[in-house]
């Protein structure tokens, strides 16, 4: 087993960082793959290729990121390391600095706009004009079983709670129906017709599709309807409540950091970065990961990472963008295209489902769990895909 070292590491994103804003220097003696300009007499395209360490760096820097979409993958793909501060990030190319990111955010997208000379963003351009793919979720295979097959249409689903039983005005039944509950004609229980599973005792502020997928993870109706940024989001916050519990003291963590200021490898770092950057960076190991970093390389790039961040910004927070505040513009280009995406039963939400196996991307989930055949074809239902477009 062979490894680089803290100063490698260092030195290798130093280069490389050179390297891309000069792009005239060869490739120095630490081995780093080479990156260069191809000037071609029709186009100017960039191109390079990074060394394997950083981008796995890269990759493991999002061990703690908060999002399901943006995914992690996404964001580390598109040239983002992770500044483990909320959902902050930086590239080390560009120094763009960027937090606060929503479901809508396009990382290749906004990287591409906010910093269209940066070298990671060239490498990109021959991919850019391609258009946006179709997202699937993971359940490609998943039968259509639903436990109440009579109560896969909302209508007979809303008609249960037409009983004297029903007396909670909120939730709403629609809102209840919706999420595939019908009652069960006891007390305020409602069931859902495809996983089966039941909830009661309702509060006014209780939202029906987020308690499902709290409750029964694993209903594939709840998870559709929810989409995956919210279902994951639900998930994501039920680990946290746990986690909370385990997090170190203060007084421990202070020991903990302390004891490992000695370490040889800590020693090494020391010749390159002020002790109050590695000293933050061993207690966001602990504190998130309640461990300390996998490898060498992986504390001298946080450190790295950390030291990027502090010059970039200079102690002025209004150099962090926000993505979607650079994006208003865009969104009225894609009004008008909504209508050609609208259920083709109910007319008046998305579409978001596909019938297997022929694939017609055709209905919302509420209107789509109602069919048996798909409505383009008329082929028979065997399972339903989520779509993000």
């Amino acid at each position: 087993m062979c490894g680089h070292t803290d100063q490698s590491v260092h030195e290798r994103c130093s280069a490389i960082i050179k390297r891309v804003r000069t792009q005239t220097e060869t490739c120095d003696e630490l081995s780093l793959e080479k990156k260069e300009a191809i000037i071609q007499p029709s186009k100017r395209r960039f191109s390079f290729k990074e060394v394997d360490s950083i981008k796995t760096a890269r990759t493991k820097s999002f061990i703690n990121w908060p999002h399901s979409t943006p995914s992690r993958e996404s964001m580390a793909s598109n040239g983002w390391f992770s500044c483990n501060i909320n959902d902050r990030v930086i590239c080390i190319y560009c120094n763009t600095i960027c937090q606060r990111w929503t479901s809508n955010d396009n990382p290749q997208e906004v990287h591409q706009r906010l910093a269209p000379q940066c070298a990671f963003v060239l490498s990109l351009s021959s991919s850019s004009s391609k258009p946006k793919p179709l997202v699937m979720d993971q359940n490609v295979g998943e039968p259509f079983k639903p436990h109440h097959a009579s109560m896969c249409e909302i209508s007979r689903r809303l008609q249960t709670f037409n009983n004297p039983s029903w007396t909670q005005s909120s939730p709403t039944a629609d809102d209840l129906a919706q999420a595939g509950f019908f009652y069960s004609g006891s007390e305020n229980t409602v069931t859902c017709f495809y996983c089966n599973g039941s909830l009661h005792k309702w509060s006014a502020k209780d939202s029906p599709k987020i308690e499902h997928c709290r409750w029964f993870p694993n209903c594939i109706y709840a998870r559709h309807f929810c989409g995956d940024p919210l279902y994951f989001r639900i998930q994501m916050k039920k680990s946290q409540l746990t986690k909370t519990n385990d997090e170190i003291d203060q007084n421990t963590l202070v020991r903990l950091v302390n004891a490992r200021l000695d370490l040889p490898r800590v020693q090494q770092l020391r010749t390159q970065y002020d002790l109050a950057i590695i000293r933050r960076v061993l207690e966001d190991q602990l504190k998130n990961n309640h461990n300390d970093s996998e490898s060498d390389n992986d504390l001298a790039m946080s450190c790295f990472i950390l030291k990027k961040q502090i010059d970039t910004l200079q102690g002025n927070p209004e150099r962090i963008i926000i993505p979607s505040k650079n994006q208003m513009s865009m969104s009225t280009s894609n009004s008008s295209s909504r209508k050609s995406d609208e259920c083709l039963i109910c007319l008046t939400e998305e579409r978001q489902i596909a019938c297997m196996p022929c694939g017609h991307f055709c209905a919302c989930v509420s209107c789509g769990y109602s069919l048996r055949s798909c409505p383009v074809c008329r082929e028979n239902i065997q399972s339903f895909v989520r779509i993000y477009c």
